[in-house]
């Protein structure tokens, strides 16, 4: 029993159909699923297609009939494949993968590795998040634009010293020199008969002392 032909005609119909009839067996069915990552989180899988099997789904929609161009030679093919599941409880579709039955009688497909049934797939291949080396953000004045940045490694002598606290003395001072000033202005006025005479010495010639 040659299973090529037909594994290839349903590999070809489930990249442009969600459903492909095998009679009274049942049908293969076709799933679109997301993009996924593994249980280690370290691989993202591309979006796909899941092939299963249904048993249950047993209207025939005619496309493996019109695509191998004999009803006769699909039945008896079909029905080849049905007793070999019967007996045998496994049958493999060369290129595309096995019909297992278990022994509760249900029937269940394994659809080989590889399978090229996502016709949106094509060049998509599973990517790698493994933990790389954490770099920093560094903005380039000199010869980046600010809206680039450069990778730079972070290392030990490159982290910036912490800023230097502003210095709180100076209002202190300038409090001390204002107090001072309106002390000495205090004392002048107090004082202001007896340091008379030392005033107009500091602020008249003698001329004008002996006009005063």
């Amino acid at each position: 029993m040659d299973t090529s032909l037909l594994a290839s005609h349903c590999i070809e119909l489930l990249r442009k159909h969600n459903r492909v009839s095998l009679g009274d067996m049942g049908s293969f069915m076709a799933e679109e699923t997301p993009a996924t990552l593994t249980r280690d989180s370290h691989v993202l899988m591309p979006p796909g297609r899941r092939i299963s099997f249904k048993e249950t789904e047993t209207w025939n929609d005619q496309l493996l009939e019109k695509a191998i161009g004999s009803k006769d030679e699909l039945n008896e093919l079909l029905s080849e494949i049905s007793k070999k599941l019967s007996k045998e409880k496994s049958v493999t579709l060369e290129g595309f993968g096995k019909l297992r039955r278990t022994k509760e009688g249900d029937v269940f497909f394994v659809m080989d590795k590889n399978v090229p049934v996502n016709p949106n797939g094509f060049g998509l291949v599973p990517l790698s998040l493994s933990p790389l080396p954490i770099p920093s953000k560094v903005i380039c004045e000199l010869s980046t634009p600010p809206s680039q940045t450069v990778d730079v490694p972070v290392k030990k002598q490159d982290v910036a010293p912490p800023p230097l606290k502003k210095d709180r003395k100076w209002p202190w001072v300038l409090l001390t020199l204002f107090i001072f000033l309106l002390l000495v202005i205090l004392m002048i006025y107090i004082f202001r008969d007896a340091l008379q005479p030392l005033l107009e010495k500091m602020l008249y010639t003698p001329e004008e002392r002996l006009l005063l």
